[in-house]
C-alpha cells in the first residue's frame, strides 16, 4: 500500500465526521449515554489514525509492509472500540469493547515499533 498515510488520515476523516455526528444527535436529543463512545471515535478515530498518517507521510515512523499491517490493526481497532463501548454501555456486554481495546494498543505498540525503526542512524 503504498500510500498508507494517505489511507490512515482518510479513515481518520471518516471517523470525525461520525463522531461530530454522533456528538450532534446526542446534543439534540440531550441523550450524553453514549458520550464515552464519541470520545473515542474521535481519540481513537481521528486524532490517532491522523497523527499516525502525518508520522508516516513525514518519515517520524518507517512507512514500509509493517505500516501496512499497522494501518489495518489500527482501522479495526478504531471501529470496533467505540461499537464495543456502545455494546457495554447499552447491552452489559463488554467482549467487543475488550478486543477493540487489545487492538488498539496492538496498533500502538507497532506504531512505537515503527518509530523506533525510523529513527536516525
Amino acid at each position: 500500500m503504498k500510500n498508507v498515510d494517505r489511507y490512515f488520515i482518510g479513515v481518520g476523516i471518516v471517523a470525525a465526521l461520525a463522531g461530530m455526528a454522533l456528538g450532534i444527535v446526542m446534543g439534540i436529543t440531550s441523550d450524553f449515554t453514549l458520550a464515552p463512545a464519541h470520545a473515542h471515535i474521535n481519540l481513537v478515530g481521528w486524532a490517532s489514525l491522523g497523527f499516525f498518517g502525518l508520522a508516516y507521510r513525514t518519515g517520524i515512523a518507517k512507512n514500509d509492509r509493517w505500516a501496512v499491517l499497522h494501518f489495518w490493526i489500527a482501522t479495526a481497532g478504531a471501529i470496533i472500540l467505540p461499537i464495543g463501548i456502545v455494546l457495554a454501555i447499552t447491552k452489559g456486554q463488554a467482549v467487543t469493547a475488550i478486543a477493540g481495546s487489545l487492538l488498539t494498543l496492538a496498533s500502538m505498540i507497532l506504531f512505537g515499533v515503527n518509530f523506533l525503526r525510523a529513527r536516525p542512524a
